[in-house]
């Protein structure tokens, strides 16, 4: 296993560790994610991939009253972006993969809506049409408007930042934004 791959799998299992033990059993509550939306790609990564699909998976574990350990996956299928002389580039899909922690920054009894804001780290991955894939450090900032259709489901709407550091060589930049912007189901257990 590679030395920077070992380090995302310590840092992940780090987090877990401390978010079980911080978190009192009275308060232990598990979410599932089950979202779909687009993908932006902007700035200098936006010369090499379009807006495309995505899907994505969160699971997130509550560690306090207003605090959320979240890890999240979004998967992005993007055309290649078009050539100066024509034709596009070759297809890259994107995987998002973050560890974050989410505050929940607005929640009234009286109403069905809550606000997490959440910000992380962890990685992307640029996997090329016809070539390589590139794995990336990357950081994370973002919301969730979560809307309760009863006591255990909820519609969520979650716009996201993600900005993997690239390098220039592979993909055209030292730093590739990347915005998923999705919505989907909640499910607490």
């Amino acid at each position: 296993m590679r030395s920077s791959k070992r380090a995302y799998v310590w840092a992940l299992g780090v987090g877990v560790a401390m978010a079980f033990v911080a978190a009192p059993a009275a308060q232990a509550q598990l979410a599932l994610e089950l979202r779909g939306g687009l993908n932006v790609p902007t700035f200098k990564i936006a010369d090499v991939a379009k807006a495309g699909p995505s899907f994505g998976v969160g699971l997130s574990y509550k560690v306090g009253e207003r605090l959320w350990l979240i890890g999240d996956g979004d998967f992005g299928f993007h055309s290649g972006a078009d050539l100066p002389g024509g034709g596009n580039g070759p297809d890259v899909n994107v995987g998002h993969y973050m560890v974050k922690l989410g505050y929940v920054a607005m929640h009234r009894p009286d109403s069905r809506f809550s606000l997490l804001l959440n910000a992380g780290a962890g990685a992307m991955t640029f996997g090329i049409t016809g070539g390589s894939t590139f794995r990336y450090p990357a950081i994370n900032v973002g919301a969730k408007l979560i809307y309760g259709m009863g006591s255990r489901v909820s519609l969520v709407l979650s716009p996201q930042g993600d900005i993997a550091f690239t390098k220039k060589a592979e993909v055209g930049t030292t730093n590739a934004w990347v915005w998923p912007f999705a919505a989907g189901l909640r499910m607490t257990f």
